[in-house]
């Protein structure tokens, strides 16, 4: 099980990995380009063209030409800039154009679908486009300026993908922006809406060549062309060999620009391959260190419970080991058979493991609530090193039980069988250590405090050097080390010292058993003298336990957290930033087009965002309707303070001057509610005048941080400050031409948002960008690196209870045949079989239900310490917050029941055997 939770985490660090290298490979339109910002004529382009498709390697070489120009549109009186582009008939363009033509005739254009442009014109259009260069004076003085005039006729419009509008616009890199959590590594992802040029394509060599040489006979830079370079990459790049791969790209690429400079030409060849290839690489060794990090617990259990195992099942081969030290087997031979054995066990482990985790991974993570978005793949150097863990676990978890087997007295051996409980006194100074740490941390964790910003804040402040130094030392050791193997040390202390070395828990276990009778008494006893076992069994339980509600509550608060800063940082279900300067009527017109032909659209409001000066320093202000804004806009009561929200806006909306002030400014200048504070806007209606009004404080908006450095002294997050939307209106004339507005949107429940968002682009003026919600989660969900942590995440916790149940499981089975002679001679003297099941049940549930109930508490406390210190050390208006949804509180109750059960059925399964058993022998005799 180890090997196959070992490959699982390979396997979904793998997967992820060339899923993640996949997308990003398909985002990248160019895989070479050559930039040639000067115009260069039609047979220097042909002639590169020609040169760069004889390196082995190159696919394909098309080349694109670029110019701004203008042009007086159908039915307007005003000039319009856009883009010209010239394609090349064999261009890649026409891979991602929907319904394409076989190939754009002469002196014939499309539009781009999406563009603002687009909107102004209609099929059959003639556009006059004016093309000049003025010439530089110094270099030709009697001549002015070189003009060129062509008439297009638009024959449709162009609805293209991703990657053909990145060509068309040149944009040859794509990136996504990731935050990373600190809490878990798994990143928030945020999709920058793609904004669309104004562009008309045209055929390069029909339409274009012509001008290309003319301005190039010039000298005239008016063009820029790029070659582009699109390689075989099914030849070149590997995702098992990511070195190997960016090597034969960078040969590739030095034999490009070698052909290219035997032209004559000094032109470098540029590409994002190599980069996003290096990328993946530090992403996957990046995911594996933290799955491995997140999966230390596993591991240590899977060694704990073979250790532990092997102890029992070697005790059961005593006579095995008694009959071969007479037969002449030395102990050293014993112990290299033994270790031999593991050794092969490790190889079958290791490789089962590896076609286990391919089938189970996906139905793993399913069944604990994640979604497996790729084929299982795993490459050969993970593969190798699970079998290689494999033996090394197995022979870690063996070697000392069979070296104190292979060491028995051959006369001990012999014996059938001897109680193995281990009497002999143990130091207690390392449990009461390990107790101790792990309490503190623990204790540390529960009070919410982060000692690293703690350490921080003492060191800004001042004080004693060697204070400082050694309290930075003991923050770093629990920060990155208690943090860690803190829980750990807590359980594996607690149950040595109260459960062990104690005999308070067999205590509580007889009063809780006195109900039962003599059976109870019976079943302490049976406690009492395994308290070694016992002790083990709950260190176990506990530390799988706390281990899943700690995943599990961290995924769930996560979750939470992802998604409320994503609303946070939109600002309603959609957003719409519109280009300034700011049009009043516009945006009434906006509002009304999306109200009628959006479904779905519950409510909108404005928001009008300007600067505004004081004594205090700059401000941001907000200015908004609040009845409109309360409806419409995302926000959460911890934001506001000095007055609850519905107080302030109330205050807000009654009185033109009045402000909700960020709340940093107000710490920092010891300003209270009802305080005035005087503020400048704009440059006025006429030069040197500014327009000035007192604002009265109603409320302060912002969240502290309490004593975190990285907010400064306050630890506040700053933020910005709002005023009605009235006092804007009444400012107008000085703040419309240095202010913005953005349009929020809310949806209905059930209404799509990335669907609603894309109808809404289609009446948004030129230059505004959409963003949704909807977007944003969806893109976070589908990349690679946030599901793919996730997942393993899921696993890791799915792996452990697993592992857990069938460790128990196994330890409670040979346990109860090595107390079949014990068993046997009960049920002789009259104990029924429900009895001894009573009897086995009370004995086995007591340490399994206070394991269980240890765990969950422990659990709990480390959530809470790990979201109260990540809100502390993160500068974000959204906190994380301590969560358990009814799916995350089911997944913890079906791990605790697979624990009971794993030690209920092996008791039922066993009692029942021992009773037929018994039952045959009676019969024969």
């Amino acid at each position: 099980m180890a090997s196959t939770f070992f490959a699982g985490i390979n396997v979904g660090a793998d997967t992820a990995a060339k899923q993640a290298l996949d997308q990003a490979l398909a985002r990248v339109p160019v895989d070479f380009y050559v930039s040639a910002y000067q115009t260069m004529s039609s047979k220097n382009i042909a002639s590169l063209i020609n040169n760069i498709t004889e390196v082995e390697g190159v696919d394909e070489v098309e080349a694109v030409s670029r110019a701004y120009v203008q042009a007086i549109l159908p039915d307007k009186i005003t000039q319009y800039s856009f883009r010209l582009v010239g394609i090349s008939q064999n261009s890649r363009i026409y891979d991602g154009w929907t319904n394409p033509p076989a190939s754009i005739e002469e002196n014939k254009t499309y539009a781009l679908a999406e563009s603002s442009l687009a909107k102004l014109l209609k099929q059959g259009d003639v556009i006059q486009v004016n093309m000049s260069m003025p010439y530089y004076m110094y270099e030709f003085p009697e001549k002015t300026a070189i003009s060129f005039t062509l008439n297009l006729t638009v024959e449709g419009f162009a609805q293209l993908d991703s990657k053909a509008t990145a060509i068309v616009q040149s944009q040859y890199y794509s990136y996504d922006v990731m935050l990373p959590l600190m809490g878990m590594g798994a990143p928030v992802v945020y999709q920058t809406p793609s904004y669309v040029e104004d562009i008309l394509v045209v055929d390069l060599d029909k339409t274009l060549a012509k001008f290309l040489d003319a301005f190039y006979e010039q000298a005239q830079p008016f063009f820029n062309t790029d070659i582009l370079v699109h390689i075989d990459r099914s030849a070149l790049i590997s995702v098992w060999d990511i070195p190997g791969s960016i090597d034969r790209l960078e040969v590739l690429r030095r034999n490009i620009e070698n052909k290219i400079n035997m032209l004559g030409f000094n032109l470098y060849v540029s590409g994002t391959l190599a980069s996003t290839l290096m990328y993946s690489q530090l992403t996957l060794n990046m995911m594996r260190l933290v799955f491995v990090g997140v999966s230390l617990p596993v591991f240590f259990v899977a060694w704990y419970m073979g250790t532990t195992v092997s102890d029992v099942s070697f005790n059961l081969r005593r006579r095995e080991i008694g009959l071969l030290l007479t037969k002449g087997f030395s102990r050293s031979q014993l112990f290299r058979m033994f270790l031999i054995e593991a050794l092969l066990l490790g190889l079958v482990a290791g490789i089962t493991g590896i076609i286990l985790s391919l089938a189970l991974n996906p139905v793993f993570i399913r069944a604990v609530g994640g979604e497996f978005l790729a084929a299982p793949t795993i490459g050969p150097d993970a593969a190798i090193m699970t079998v290689i863990f494999s033996v090394v676990i197995i022979i870690l978890a063996v070697f000392r039980p069979a070296r104190r087997a292979s060491n028995l007295p051959t006369v001990d051996a012999l014996r059938e069988y001897v109680y193995v409980e281990e009497v002999k006194p143990y130091r207690k100074r390392w449990p009461w250590i390990a107790f101790i740490l792990g309490t503190y941390k623990l204790i540390i964790l529960a009070l919410g405090i982060n000692l690293i910003n703690e350490v921080s804040r003492l060191a800004m402040h001042g004080g004693n050097f060697l204070l400082i130094i050694l309290a930075a030392i003991w923050a770093s050791f629990d920060y990155f080390i208690l943090t860690s193997i803190g829980p750990v040390l807590f359980f594996w202390g607690f149950t040595k010292i109260f459960i062990r070395g104690s005999l308070k828990f067999q205590e509580i276990t007889a009063k809780a058993a006195r109900f039962l009778g003599d059976l109870g008494t019976l079943a302490t006893r049976n406690v009492q003298r395994n308290p070694a076992r016992a002790a083990a069994i709950a260190f176990l339980i506990a530390l799988i336990i706390g281990y899943g509600v700690q995943i599990t509550g961290t995924l769930a608060s996560d979750q939470d957290y992802n998604t409320r800063l994503v609303y946070a940082s939109v600002g309603a279900d959609i957003r719409i930033d519109l280009a300034s300067p700011v049009n009043v009527s516009a945006i009434k017109d906006l509002t009304k087009t999306i109200h009628a032909n959006i479904s779905g659209v519950t409510s909108t409001t404005v928001e009008y965002s300007f600067y505004g000066s004081s004594s205090f320093g700059g401000q941001q202000l907000i200015a908004l309707n609040t009845t409109e804004w309360m409806e419409t806009a995302y926000y959460e009561d911890g934001w506001f303070s000095g007055n609850d929200i519905k107080t302030a806006f109330q205050r807000l909306s009654s009185n033109n001057y009045t402000i909700i002030l960020d709340r940093d400014t107000a710490e920092r200048n010891g300003l209270r509610l009802n305080e005035k504070i005087r503020m400048s806007f704009g440059f006025g209606r006429f030069p040197g005048e500014l327009e000035a009004a007192d604002l009265t404080i109603c409320g302060f908006f912002g969240v502290r941080r309490p004593d975190s450095p990285i907010f400064g002294s306050t630890g506040m997050y700053s933020s910005w400050s709002y005023v009605p939307d009235g006092l804007f209106h009444e400012l107008s004339l000085a703040i419309t031409n240095s202010s913005t507005a953005r349009l929020l949107v809310k949806l209905g429940g059930g209404t799509d948002g990335a669907e609603a968002a894309e109808q809404i682009r289609g009446f948004v003026p030129r230059g505004a960008l959409v963003y949704s919600v909807s977007e944003q989660l969806e893109r976070q969900q589908s990349n690679p690196m946030y599901s793919g942590t996730l997942n393993v995440q899921r696993l890791g916790v799915a792996f452990a209870i697993v592992a857990a149940s069938v460790g128990t499981a196994l330890v409670t089975f040979v346990s109860l045949k090595e107390r079949q002679r014990e068993a046997s001679m009960m049920s002789v003297r009259g104990l029924s079989f429900k009895q001894l099941i009573i009897m086995l049940l009370t004995e086995n549930l007591a340490v399994v239900t206070f394991a269980v109930l240890l765990g969950v508490i422990a659990g709990l406390i480390i959530v809470f310490g790990n979201t109260v210190s990540f809100s502390a050390g993160v500068p974000s208006l959204v906190s994380k917050r301590l969560v358990f949804p009814v799916d995350a509180m089911l997944t913890i109750s079906i791990y605790c029941e697979l624990v009971f059960a794993s030690t209920i059925l092996p008791v039922i399964f066993m009692s029942k055997r021992y009773v037929s058993k018994l039952e045959r022998i009676v019969r024969q005799v």
